[in-house]
């Protein structure tokens, strides 16, 4: 609990000294380039074998951060500095380009957060079009909560 509340105090540090302010509590990067924060999901819609597919690397890759329903609760999300993205939170989700999702799996979570990168310069080596995929799976969470 001590090393949660230096981190934070250390993040209101970091955030009011510079130019680097986080916009979003749930944003672990700001530093997306604008031309890639622009670009939307070539992806289309998933078929029930893409959805079948994602859920499974949600559930291995993603759940114990993000919760295994998205909402940002996993068992190691009290660990992280920077809290995990809630998907179920559609108010956050359309405020999120896709382009801004996609730097995120690709990149990773950067200095705020233990997220690894995800793209093919990473040891996960996924393809952009499986980054793309990802960005449509996370997106359901939130349309799921609003039916």
């Amino acid at each position: 609990m001590k090393f949660l509340r230096s981190s934070a105090i250390a993040a209101l540090v970091v955030g009011l000294s510079g130019p680097a302010v986080v916009t979003s509590p749930a944003a672990a990067r700001d530093d997306v380039p604008e031309d890639v924060a622009a670009r939307r999901n070539p992806a289309g819609e998933l078929s029930e074998r893409d959805v079948r597919y994602f859920a499974k690397q949600f559930k291995t890759k993603c759940a114990r951060c993000h919760g295994p329903d998205g909402g940002g609760g996993g068992e190691e999300a009290a660990e992280q500095a920077v809290p995990p993205a809630d998907f179920t939170d559609s108010a956050r989700m359309s405020s999120r380009t896709d382009g801004q999702l996609f730097y995120q799996i690709l990149m990773g979570g950067g200095e705020r957060c233990a997220m690894p990168a995800y793209g093919p310069e990473s040891s996960h080596g996924w393809t952009e079009e499986k980054v793309w995929r990802m960005v449509a799976f996370v997106r359901r969470f939130a349309q799921h909560t609003d039916d």
